[in-house]
């Protein structure tokens, strides 16, 4: 997977587009790297995003003042005008990246939290059978993030150590097949091993083991 961390990552887009969608004051959204796609929230295509909404307006009007360029996104992002390219900071806007990408991501990672759910239901569920036997959310997203595509955005910081991010993988598909597959294996092994008992099964465990087709 792709990793980002917005800490000491600098987003860059073609000044006279960004001008242009700043000036036209609708709604917009801004790509890890810098692509600017019009429309509202609902109707944008499934990718990472740094920002997303209406921007500020730099000339103001009768009832609001200007706003100036280094915070035209809003006070947590830094923006800088590099001659032909506009410079984008978002190590501080983690809150107005998270819900720019609430709707798209498949998991929220935090150090507080840990991962507590993933949005695509059918994977979801595969934790749902695999918690049986302690496989849990942790295990399966370390396991996607090494085997599948995708895109890892987050702030982390090593000292204190602190780490708040979102993961992206390009196909569903292909990682609901690859989730299953490790869960099976992973059980399979068990029970070879005789870490698994099947004289000796829970009606939940057995449920669980006949989901993933191991009996």
């Amino acid at each position: 997977m792709k990793f980002y961390n917005l800490l000491n990552y600098k987003i860059e887009t073609e000044k006279p587009t960004f001008l242009n969608a700043i000036n036209a004051q609708k709604p917009m959204a801004i790509t890890l790297d810098g692509k600017i796609v019009e429309g509202e929230k609902e109707s944008l295509p499934i990718q990472p995003y740094i920002f997303v909404g209406k921007p500020k307006s730099l000339v103001g009007s009768g009832l609001t003042k200007p706003t100036p360029l280094a915070k035209i996104l809003g006070d947590n992002y830094e923006v800088k005008d590099e001659g032909d390219k506009i410079s984008i900071y978002a190590g501080r806007a983690w809150q107005e990246v998270l819900m720019a990408n609430e709707p798209f991501y498949l998991y929220q990672d935090t150090t507080s939290d840990g991962i507590t759910e993933f949005t695509d239901d059918k994977l979801d569920d595969l934790i749902w059978y695999s918690c049986e036997f302690g496989i849990n959310y942790r295990e399966v997203a370390e396991f996607l993030e090494k085997s599948v595509d995708g895109t890892v955005v987050c702030i982390e910081n090593e000292n204190p150590y602190h780490f708040n991010g979102c993961t992206y993988v390009d196909s569903l598909e292909d990682a609901r097949a690859k989730a299953f597959d490790f869960i099976k294996e992973t059980l399979k092994q068990r029970i070879e091993s005789g870490e698994i008992d099947l004289e000796d099964l829970e009606e939940d465990e057995e449920e669980a083991l006949r989901f993933f087709k191991l009996l």
